[in-house]
């Protein structure tokens, strides 16, 4: 039977689906654009279809607040995943990462960069910024992220706060950077980073 959703409008309802059963939240119109490489304009074209065929539901004038309509099951599995993959499969050392798990890899180092930008912008406290950049790798980790993926988002984090450091202070070196940023995690947390950075 032929589903009720084009190819690329599944890939929007699997991105959805994905994203708030990571994040518990549904995405922000801006995050499908940094996903799908897209415009806005795209992006809220593409909500705007999909909500009119009933295959989402949205809040009017309430961020995200977009919700599938149709059950996980018949919806196609993330861009680039193979059909016979579930999300995500936990890889072991040596093992390449299925499509699926790239898919997810790469969503979490979009949010990494977002959340860095929003950090820059707003000049959020570290002691504040730190451990909510903790709980979004953590919840990646949670979802059954492999280790050595979610190692890599926590290396990807690490450089983006050793370059935000060495903006305020060019002299610092990435050791000095790395043990101001693990001083804001509590200790098994800042054990944790300490092991897979």
């Amino acid at each position: 039977m032929k589903p009720p959703y084009t190819s690329r409008q599944g890939q929007f309802l699997a991105f959805i689906h994905h994203y708030a059963t990571l994040h518990g939240r549904p995405p922000a119109e801006a995050e499908l654009v940094q996903f799908f490489q897209v415009t806005p304009p795209t992006v809220h074209q593409m909500i705007l279809t999909l909500e009119r065929r009933g295959l989402i539901t949205r809040a009017p004038d309430q961020a995200r607040s977009i919700k599938t309509t149709l059950p996980p099951e018949k919806l196609p599995p993330l861009p680039g995943a193979s059909t016979d993959t579930p999300l995500p499969v936990r890889q072991t050392e040596g093992q390449q990462p299925t499509d699926t798990e790239a898919a997810v890899l790469r969503l979490g180092k979009i949010q990494i960069k977002d959340l860095f930008t929003h950090y820059d912008r707003n000049s959020l406290d570290d002691s504040e910024f730190i451990p909510l950049l903790d709980t979004l790798i953590e919840s990646f980790a949670r979802a059954g992220l492999s280790a050595l993926a979610v190692k890599e988002l926590r290396c990807q984090a690490c450089e983006f706060y050793h370059q935000c450091c060495q903006e305020a202070e060019p002299e610092s070196t990435m050791e000095s950077n790395m043990e101001l940023m693990f001083s804001y995690l509590p200790g098994p947390r800042r054990k944790l980073w300490l092991r897979w950075t």
